[in-house]
């Protein structure tokens, strides 16, 4: 049997087929990490805030206000620091509709859980008034994120055993990191108005299998069945081929850093004792670059004997990538009352525009001067026509004592992710949220804790595109939130003119 690839009949010349035949799974997972949950959006920015349901526009009244409307600091004054910290335990359940001929699902489903699985979020927020009008603040916040992770198997696992839809993702993990610097303006004592922009630096991480036997491997295969099975009908022959292939593991990592904006007003009615804000926070366009790289076994397949060892390691070379997708724009209108002693009651509504995540294009840095053999194209455009995404919060506080403060919350999201989409790397679907806070103060310190109790509707879905990545099924999900914040004057810098 010939082991020479070059001179293997057929099997060189069909690059082109295989290129198109093996690159979608690869490039559908790279545009899907950057679609999760609200799709990936993250709410709980500040232990108050989040105490509230996150509804939060129309108070922002601590550090946080540079995330929910950066007009909220001009009514704050003297000069402060704010950390606020959480984390969230994810119990993500999948129960696939089918599975490969002689799998068996495990009886609670297969475990997509977030790891490590306290994952936590940080964000920091300085604000100082510098005169009667004016007040600066800086913030860094994470606004956009997500980890998933489906390898409950080692790739030397049998076929049987390892999770079904892994053609379709395993691992994922995106962070996108706000550095805002933002100027408040109090037009009078009770209007306000804000601007910031933020330098945005976006992290992402993906791994997946390819070479699926009833998808891109059965393609290859009716490519090769005249060459490896001659006088065989094409699709008995490509069925087989596509099973004696061996699975591939994708790994892609690549970062993008770019501007985005911000805005924000706040209305104080002291009559009927209302506050009225609106904020707005721009789409950014990450153009990532990094690398794809990909774990080729290297023999010790049915097949290696014949096409050689070195085809697959052709067809999948480590190469530098480009790629590029859209955060959504994030418009918000709040209103609070104070009218009840010692009670606030606030509500926000938000809409987030995941439309512009309608396509994603990516490009394969060595393939556009060598695709003879490649199984990846120089470029490729999926579509994925996401719809915008809706939420409401509602939150209430209340003063106990003088020092201490308690609350609680709803927030309902609705997800933008249609059901073509939905699958291991987000297995999203829409939110309700309970929550519940508490501040107390010492002396100059207010300490704040919450906890979000964050319930998923049960998602079934049923593609027929999405019959062969095993992905249709049952998502049960549940996700616990927790978090402490601490708030602080910052100390006057001491004066540098001695008095006599």
């Amino acid at each position: 049997m010939n082991t020479d690839l070059n001179r293997t009949p057929g099997i060189a010349q069909r690059g082109g087929r295989l290129r198109r035949a093996l690159s979608f799974p690869f490039l559908l997972a790279l545009a899907a990490t950057s679609c999760f949950g609200s799709a990936f959006s993250i709410s709980e920015l500040g232990a108050r805030a989040a105490g509230m349901g996150t509804a939060f526009i129309a108070v922002a009244d601590d550090g946080s206000a540079l995330f929910y409307n950066p007009a909220g600091i001009a009514f704050q004054p003297g000069k402060h620091l704010e950390m606020d910290s959480a984390v969230v335990v994810g119990l993500f359940r999948f129960t696939p509709s089918s599975v490969p001929v002689g799998q068996v699902i495990p009886s609670n489903g297969y475990s997509q859980s977030v790891k490590p699985h306290f994952l936590p979020i940080a964000s920091l927020y300085a604000t100082a008034q510098v005169s009667e009008k004016v007040t600066l603040g800086f913030g860094m916040f994470t606004p956009f994120g997500l980890a998933a992770n489906s390898t409950n198997f080692n790739d030397s696992d049998p076929a049987l055993t390892k999770f079904p839809g892994r053609f379709n993702g395993t691992r994922v993990r995106l962070e996108s990191f706000w550095f805002q610097p933002t100027v408040a303006y109090k037009v009078n004592p009770n209007f306000a108005v804000a601007v910031g922009v933020a330098y945005v630096h976006t992290h992402l991480f993906l791994e997946q299998s390819i070479l699926n036997p009833k998808g891109d491997a059965l393609e290859f295969g009716r490519d090769a069945a005249n060459t490896v099975f001659p006088g065989v009908p094409k699709e008995q022959a490509a069925a087989v081929i596509a099973r004696l292939l061996p699975e591939v593991r994708s790994r892609l990592a690549g970062t993008a850093n770019t501007v985005a904006f911000t805005a924000g007003l706040m209305y104080k009615n002291t009559a009927s004792k209302t506050t009225f804000g609106a904020s707005w926070r721009s789409s950014v366009t990450n153009h990532l670059e990094g690398k794809a790289s990909f774990a080729v076994p290297s023999g010790g397949y049915p097949l290696a004997d014949y096409i050689g060892s070195s085809f697959l390691f052709n067809a999948f070379p480590n190469q530098p990538i480009k790629g590029s997708f859209t955060t959504p724009a994030t418009y918000g209108v709040g209103i609070a009352n104070t009218l009840i002693s010692k009670t606030r009651i606030s509500f926000d509504f938000r809409l987030q525009d995941y439309n512009r995540f309608s396509s994603v294009p990516v490009n394969f840095g060595i393939n556009k001067s060598n695709t003879k053999d490649n199984g990846l194209p120089a470029e490729k455009r999926l579509i994925f026509d996401f719809k915008n995404a809706y939420s409401y919060a509602f939150g209430v506080e209340r003063s106990i004592t003088e020092k201490m403060t308690v609350r609680a919350g709803y927030h309902l999201d609705l997800s933008p992710v249609p059901d073509k989409s939905v699958g291991p790397l987000f297995p999203d679907s829409t939110r309700h949220s309970f929550t519940v806070g508490a501040t107390q103060k010492i002396k100059d310190k207010d300490f704040t804790f919450f906890y979000e109790a964050m319930k998923f509707r049960n998602r079934t879905t049923d593609v027929a595109a999405n019959a062969n990545l095993y992905t249709n099924g049952l998502y049960h999900n549940f996700a616990h939130v927790a978090g402490l914040g601490l708030r602080f004057d910052m100390p006057k810098m001491p004066s540098l003119t001695k008095k006599h």
